[in-house]
């Protein structure tokens, strides 16, 4: 007779609609498992369908992990493996309780259709116990955010910093908030993990607490003041570039600006073009470059009446090596250089509200990083809706409306992909452009 827990499992994990299981099993003399066969029962029909070959009783409890292979080879009590009958291993796995055999018929009940293996009732057990152990250390981890969160409640007023400011603000809007809504929070980027999220959180409380009591601090002080314990300055090590890319983004300035030693560590903007500031002006010419630190400190504007944001430093190039094309139009060409950072949307920022720009003329490649590039593009430049906006097809026509370039682009990535080099066009073609 199989244990009542095995039986509630099959039921609800293995069988099918309509089907259920002979529990007066076949047990074979000197061996552990037994054969089920499943009954297929319907107001018409009764009929054997299938087998399943497992152990009778669930074994005594041992704190045991399956092998990691099994773990990986069946995720889901739902999934169905092809093993090896004859293979070591896979008895042992048998044996274990970890997995069962499960052997489907046609409707003669005696033609085998599939001979395949899915997840024992010990294999669900311990996965279950494993989500409940790492449940209760998310909960525990989320209650010590909250408790060390608490302490920011009035920590506005201790600083005139407004990107700090806002990082409390967020702080403190994610107090006393439950796992679901750090999970499902668009806050964070949506492939992070409620663990990644939660590390993110703990690193922020980090960060502004060490910014509201230092003017400057390095990376190893972020973890090892949160922390206070060996080892609590390499905490947040595995993450560093994307958490700080993620912080800026949070506070809309450079971690820099907050008090972070960059440790030699620039981000550059190229472009060519007209570009002034309070401290340097740029004229059209060569290709120059910003850093990070200058845009921090600078409000910068610009002559020009067309704004081209591009990804490729070889579209910058060969745009500026085109003499006299810049001046003549009125351009202004940024390279973006990939993914936008954070100090590239402030100046893209800076310019559009510094400036008397007509248009924004988007450039990127033809592929999936290029679309989302675009994507974060016209996020970073939508809200000035008096700024008429451009996206550069491969067959170099523009188009004027964010929604038909990412249906366009949605159609073409099916079938190619194509980088932005391979377009260049020329001079004609920028002109038509700009004029059209």
């Amino acid at each position: 007779m199989l244990d009542p827990l095995i039986i509630t499992y099959i039921n609800k994990s293995i069988l099918k609609k309509d089907e259920h299981i002979d529990l007066q099993g076949n047990v074979y003399p000197d061996s552990p498992f037994v054969d089920v066969s499943i009954i297929r029962r319907t107001e018409r029909t009764y009929r054997v369908v299938g087998v399943l070959t497992l152990m009778a009783n669930e074994p005594e409890y041992i704190e045991e992990s399956p092998d990691e292979e099994l773990m990986r080879k069946i995720s889901t009590v739902r999934k169905k493996i092809n093993l090896d009958d004859n293979d070591p291993i896979t008895l042992r796995w048998l044996e274990k309780g970890w997995i069962m055999k499960e052997i489907r018929f046609k409707k003669d009940q005696k033609t085998v259709t599939s001979i395949q293996y899915r997840m024992g009732y010990r294999l669900n057990k311990y996965r279950e116990i494993q989500l409940r152990n790492k449940m209760d250390i998310i909960d525990q981890e989320l209650r010590n955010w909250n408790q060390s969160a608490a302490t920011l409640e009035y920590a506005h007023e201790y600083t005139s910093k407004k990107a700090l400011q806002t990082l409390i603000t967020i702080v403190n809007e994610r107090y006393g908030q439950g796992f679901e809504d750090i999970r499902d929070s668009s806050l964070f980027p949506s492939k992070w993990s409620i663990e990644k999220r939660l590390k993110f959180l703990h690193f922020v409380l980090a960060f502004v607490q060490l910014a509201l009591n230092k003017t400057n601090f390095d990376w190893k002080e972020i973890g090892a003041s949160y922390y206070k314990e060996i080892g609590g300055s390499k905490e947040f090590d595995l993450f560093k570039d994307e958490f700080i890319a993620h912080l800026e983004n949070w506070a809309q300035c450079s971690a820099d600006s907050l008090g972070l030693t960059s440790l030699g560590k620039i981000t550059p903007l190229f472009f060519a073009g007209q570009i002034v500031g309070q401290f340097s002006t740029y004229q059209y010419g060569p290709v120059h470059a910003l850093t990070d630190i200058a845009i921090d400190e600078e409000e910068y504007s610009t002559g020009a009446t067309t704004l081209w944001l591009v990804e490729n430093r070889s579209i910058l190039t060969r745009i500026a090596a085109e003499r006299g094309f810049l001046m003549e139009t009125n351009s202004l060409v940024l390279c973006v250089d990939g993914h936008l950072r954070t100090s590239h949307r402030l100046c893209i920022q800076q310019l559009l509200k510094n400036s008397s720009l007509d248009q924004i003329i988007i450039w990127s490649d033809y592929d999936p990083d290029g679309l989302q590039i675009s994507r974060e593009l016209y996020l970073a430049v939508a809200q000035y809706d008096r700024i008429r906006l451009k996206w550069i097809t491969h067959n170099l026509e523009s188009v004027t409306s964010w929604q038909q370039y990412e249906e366009y682009m949605s159609a073409l990535l099916n079938h190619q992909k194509i980088e932005q080099e391979q377009m260049l066009g020329g001079v004609n073609d920028w002109k038509k452009w700009i004029s059209h």
